[in-house]
């Protein structure tokens, strides 16, 4: 009898229950830290007097951690057992948190995202394993609508929680939030999660190839995220691409090689896997993209408060309530293609809604957006978990579960990087065109705007040399406002776009599962009774 049978036989149907709200603790726990620290970075900024580029390293090194610890995390499992692991990666991050909350230079910070970030890598495998083996087959489809729920959830309920923090409080405390929710975590961790099954020697971990794939990624994060401000010719950037480039290759050719790889490169040979694979790298790119170009459109456009723009998030958080359960009930019935292409185009659609945004668009038409992305948060990633890896041999699995997370926070990584490096790109190249169409005798609406502006200057009382001057000021600031707008409506028009072409390898991921289900089908009912 394996420890998780007799979990049963213990506590009855209610086991099933204690594991689910135990993982899901953590899972949300450690998933606000990934956007809620995001809406503190002004004031960590302000407080250690840290510049553009080195703001940029506290989510670079967080989402460069949490990608490649994915792929480390089943090796833990194997080595010390679902108990160990999940109640270690705990202390460790409530660890990174104090150093974090408790930090005085900017080195401490930047090292306790990193480390928060390894260990919110770490748990998502072990959670979904944990859900795996309480859950029977025919309702796996609730336990990955569960675990789908756990990473979009935290989200906004992070930037809901932090902006609340920030405004009324101290940015030291978006660190300290969720401490009490990871004791809470470790001890059901200490009841309900089974321990090591196997008593042999521990496996060895392959540290040549997670540190090589770490460096690979860090690199290119760092290149794609500072290429704008340090020039893409530059010898910085191309010394960060060339690292990338040989550690990625270098990477590819020692797997295969190994005993026991963090990454066996056999589960891209099956094509559902390496469709869904694709499926949550774009889509990744796509949810992380918005959760990071929404709330920055908001502070530095709409002027939002930290608490407004997170009150902005609170009805999507209740769509996600709503429709996981129904979400994790349909797709245990339902062909996966009715669930998420519909709700892909729903979510190309709202956010080609935001990139019509300005600085006269309401609060209410921002809200409903963000309610219909919410649709695909529930909707795409259980299905495509579910049938990515079902399609893999057995002894694939364990590997697929670490690599199919790998995929989904691989391209929310790029997805955020590409996004900064594009609003920097896009915001130069709108004010050069402003700057050259603006203030011409040829243009009559902006001669006439800077000759208003220059008479709001003179019921100051201001001399005509003044009032000229002012009126240049005041629109060259107007135009530098109008082309980051634009900069950030070209963002989410790339957004809509992906999201609209991640629902072609969504319906072949369902059409291809549907057609192995059938002759899975048909070879069972050739085979003579009895054999």
């Amino acid at each position: 009898m394996t420890q998780v049978e007799a979990m049963f036989e213990r506590y009855g149907p209610r086991y099933r229950l204690y594991v689910t709200i135990t993982v899901l603790l953590g899972l949300v726990a450690l998933g606000m830290s990934i956007t809620i620290v995001n809406v503190a970075t002004p004031y960590i900024k302000g407080a250690f007097g840290m510049s553009a580029s080195q703001v940029q390293w506290l989510s670079t090194g967080f989402l460069a951690a949490t990608t490649v610890t994915l792929l480390v995390s089943p090796w833990l499992m194997s080595a010390f057992g679902q108990r160990k692991t999940y109640v270690g990666l705990l202390l460790v991050f409530i660890a990174a948190s104090l150093l974090g909350g408790w930090s005085e230079s900017m080195g401490m910070v930047i090292a306790a995202r990193v480390i928060q970030g390894a260990m919110t890598g770490v748990i998502r495998p072990v959670a979904l394993e944990a859900l795996f083996m309480v859950y029977p087959p025919h309702k796996r489809g609730l336990a990955t609508a569960i675990y789908a729920m756990s990473l979009g959830l935290p989200l906004t309920l992070a930037s809901v929680i932090g902006g609340f923090l920030v405004h009324d409080f101290n940015w030291r405390y978006v660190f300290f939030i969720v401490l009490p929710i990871c004791v809470v975590a470790i001890l059901m961790g200490l009841v309900f999660l089974p321990d090591r099954e196997a008593t042999g020697p521990r496996p060895k971990l392959d540290w040549i190839g997670a540190g090589v794939l770490f460096v690979a990624i860090f690199a290119l994060l760092a290149a794609l995220a500072n290429g704008q401000r340090w020039t893409w010719g530059s010898a910085s950037v191309l010394w960060l691409e060339a690292i990338a480039l040989i550690g990625t290759v270098f990477f590819i050719w020692w797997e295969p090689r190994q005993e026991r790889p963090i990454l066996d490169l056999d589960i891209f040979k099956t094509g559902e896997f390496l469709a869904g694979s694709i499926v949550l790298f774009m889509f990744g790119g796509a949810f992380y993209g918005v959760m990071y170009l929404l709330p920055q459109f908001m502070d530095s456009i709409l002027d939002y408060s930290p608490v407004t723009s997170g009150i902005l998030f609170t009805p999507s958080t209740l769509v996600l309530a709503v429709l996981v359960p129904l979400v994790g009930r349909l797709n245990d019935t339902l062909p996966p293609h009715w669930i998420s292409v519909p709700a892909l185009l729903v979510a190309a659609y709202a956010t080609w809604r935001f990139a019509q945004a300005d600085w006269n668009t309401s609060f209410f038409s921002l809200t409903v957006s963000m309610s219909l992305v919410a649709t695909a948060i529930a909707a795409v990633p259980p299905p495509t978990l579910s049938r990515s890896i079902a399609a893999l041999p057995p002894r694939l699995i364990g590997y697929g579960s670490g690599a199919i997370n790998f995929a989904l926070q691989l391209g929310g990584a790029f997805g955020t990087v590409l996004l900064v490096a594009l609003l920097d790109r896009r915001t130069a190249l709108h004010s050069a065109q402003l700057t050259h169409q603006g203030l011409t005798p040829g243009n009559p609406i902006a001669m006439e705007a800077m000759r208003q502006y220059g008479e709001i200057a003179a019921r100051t009382g201001t001399s005509e040399v003044y009032q000229q001057a002012a009126g240049q000021v005041l629109l060259s600031r107007v135009d530098a406002t109008w082309a980051t707008i634009y900069a950030y409506q070209d963002g989410f028009l790339v957004v809509a776009v992906g999201l609209a072409i991640v629902a072609i390898p969504s319906y072949l991921l369902s059409r291809w599962g549907l057609a192995r289900e059938r002759q899975a089908r048909t070879e069972r009912a050739a085979q003579p009774h009895g054999t």
